[in-house]
């Protein structure tokens, strides 16, 4: 598996981010992945979770999201730098975020601890 991430900035105008996970570009409906204050590329987690065939769960209650995965399992909960890989802690330097009624994430974080490969193109 393999998700890639395009931003083309040219002088002040900045395209859009396009993601493309094992060749197919995702497309988001209703809100776009964008590059948060700590220069991570979040994107809502639905969307990419879905296309890379994993199972995502939402629990409004904690606020967190479980992303499944050939027997791999994120969870990541909302403002917190902290996330679980099969139960083990790991941390970011960012933070999952609620965008937009969207859970957001970063993109290399959860796709390396799904098992997928990230690359950037500009």
């Amino acid at each position: 598996m393999i998700t890639y991430l395009f931003s083309v900035p040219t002088l002040a105008v900045e395209l859009p981010i396009r993601v493309v996970v094992n060749g197919t570009k995702i497309n988001f409906p209703d809100v776009k992945p964008f590059i948060d204050e700590n220069s991570r590329t979040q994107v809502p987690i639905r969307f990419v979770g879905e296309a890379l065939g994993a199972d995502v769960v939402w629990d409004g209650n904690t606020k967190k999201v479980a992303i499944t995965l050939s027997g791999r399992k994120v969870v990541l909960q909302i403002g917190n730098k902290s996330y679980e890989v099969n139960g083990q802690e790991k941390l970011m330097d960012t933070v999952t975020l609620l965008k937009e009624s969207r859970t957001f994430v970063p993109v290399r974080f959860v796709s390396e601890a799904l098992g997928a490969n990230v690359k950037y193109y500009k």
